[in-house]
C-alpha cells in the first residue's frame, strides 16, 4: 500500500484510524487525503451480492437440510476467492470533492 501522492510505503504505519467512516484515509507521512479508484469501489458491489447469497444459504442448510450444505460452502469459496482478487488490484487515488 503506496500513498499515491508521496509514494511511501504505508503498510506498518498507522492510518489515522479517526478518518475510518470519512470517504477518504489521510497518509501519515505526507498528510494527503487518498481514496480508493472508481474501478475498485464498482469491483466491491458483487462483494455484497455474494456476501448475502453466502448468508442465506447458511440459513438454507439450517433450516432445509444438508442437502444445501454444498452450494453454501462453494459459496463462500467463490465470496473469499473475490473479496482476494478486489483486493490485489485495489489502488489509490487521491481524494477530491467529486469523489464522494
Amino acid at each position: 500500500m503506496h500513498c499515491p501522492v508521496c509514494d511511501s510505503d504505508m503498510r506498518s504505519r498507522s492510518l489515522l484510524s479517526h478518518y475510518s467512516f470519512k470517504p477518504f484515509r489521510v497518509c501519515p507521512d505526507c498528510h494527503a487525503k487518498y481514496t480508493t479508484d472508481p474501478k475498485t469501489r464498482r469491483r466491491q458491489i458483487p462483494i455484497v451480492i455474494l456476501a448475502l447469497l453466502s448468508l442465506g444459504l447458511t440459513f438454507v442448510v439450517h433450516s432445509k437440510g444438508l442437502g444445501w450444505l454444498l452450494p453454501a460452502v462453494v459459496s463462500y469459496i467463490v465470496l473469499w476467492a473475490y473479496v482476494g482478487y478486489v483486493l490485489s488490484k485495489m489502488t489509490y487515488v487521491r481524494y477530491t470533492k467529486q469523489d464522494r
